[in-house]
């Protein structure tokens, strides 16, 4: 039986023995680099090592620059360490061309008889437990074998960049109905309008709590649509990083009468390319799902980055209406909520 197990010392034998069957070769998901490997041999320093991989699992300054939060597990099969694996909890610019949020690697010796498969499923329920869906998994663009593991685990392949092959998987993650409550992504959070954000707006007055460029023409269409606040209103992107409004996402209008309802979303230039709509729109378009509604939305055939957002949250492309694409995601068994 294949299981992830968190990291620990006691295993370092075992870890050494599996490490040194790759021969040199980077082991994915292992939270460590080739030619830092020396620094962590003696037992005393693997201990530490293993200690800031627990550590690793939460924001704070021990972890560098450059990394995530992310939960680093080993994967054992009946009781003998195989291979590692990491999710990552977010997504940087690097991860989200190449890296992904999971990584992992099965030692030679255990290959081709499905460890890597049930690794990865199980890598999956912890993302969803974590509320992260979708999630981003990458592989070599000539790493057939990788390529498998992850199609046969739901992945649909977004395209191939720089030599690496991009999928997204559904995890099924639990998300509350749509409320007027804001709807908690893991890099924004979605916060109705106020009445004094939709007078700044109309006025042309700036609040000190907008990023350079908000709002857009589209964010004060959304204002002037406003009927007053209920489910359905427009919202706020907020970036956790900075607590700044770096966009906007909402419905246009309640859903009619057989719950199908469209949504609208824009950023402003600075925060497109860095992964966060790839983050946002899934949390909208499941907290509506979540309340019973199908959501649809429309693209220009020309958009790409739109199409790709709406593709890898579950849409899919049914048609066409007026020359743009047209896109549905279906609703989940439950009541459409009230305002």
């Amino acid at each position: 039986m294949v299981e992830l197990v968190r990291p620990t010392a006691d295993l370092r034998a075992s870890w050494w023995e599996m490490v040194d069957e790759f021969a040199g070769e980077r082991v994915h998901g292992a939270a460590i680099e080739p030619g830092e490997l020396a620094r962590i041999r003696e037992p005393a320093a693997f201990e530490a090592w293993v200690d800031w991989l627990w550590q690793s699992e939460t924001p704070g300054p021990h972890l560098p620059g450059d990394r995530v939060p992310a939960s680093t597990r080993w994967i054992v099969e009946d009781g003998r360490l195989v291979g590692t694996i990491s999710l990552r909890h977010e997504l940087t610019d690097f991860l989200l061309q190449a890296g992904g949020h999971i990584g992992y690697a099965v030692r030679p010796r255990a290959r081709r008889r499905g460890v890597a498969t049930a690794a990865l499923r199980l890598a999956l329920a912890e993302a969803a437990r974590r509320g992260i869906d979708p999630v981003l998994v990458t592989c070599e663009s000539d790493n057939v074998a990788s390529a498998r593991t992850i199609e046969a685990c739901g992945g649909l392949l977004e395209d191939v960049r720089g030599g690496m092959r991009r999928y997204w998987l559904q995890t099924g993650a639990a998300v509350a109905p749509i409320s007027l409550a804001p709807v908690e992504a893991r890099t924004a959070r979605l916060v109705l309008f106020t009445d004094t954000d939709v007078d700044a707006m109309l006025s042309g007055r700036r609040l000190p709590s907008w990023a350079p460029g908000y709002p857009r023409e589209d964010d004060v269409e959304a204002a002037r649509m406003l009927r007053g606040p209920d489910v359905w209103s427009p919202r706020h992107v907020v970036r956790r990083s900075d607590a700044l409004v770096v966009g906007s996402i909402g419905c246009f209008g309640p859903p009619d009468d057989r719950g199908v309802v469209e949504i609208g979303y824009g950023l402003v230039p600075e925060a497109r390319g860095s992964g966060l709509m790839t983050d946002v729109v899934p949390a909208m378009a499941a907290a509506l799902a979540a309340a019973g509604c199908t959501v649809i939305a429309h693209t220009d055939p020309g958009n790409t980055a739109s199409w790709r957002v709406l593709r890898r949250c579950g849409f899919r492309l049914v048609g066409s209406d007026g020359g743009e694409q047209r896109w549905e995601r279906g609703a989940s068994p439950t009541t459409v909520a009230g305002p």
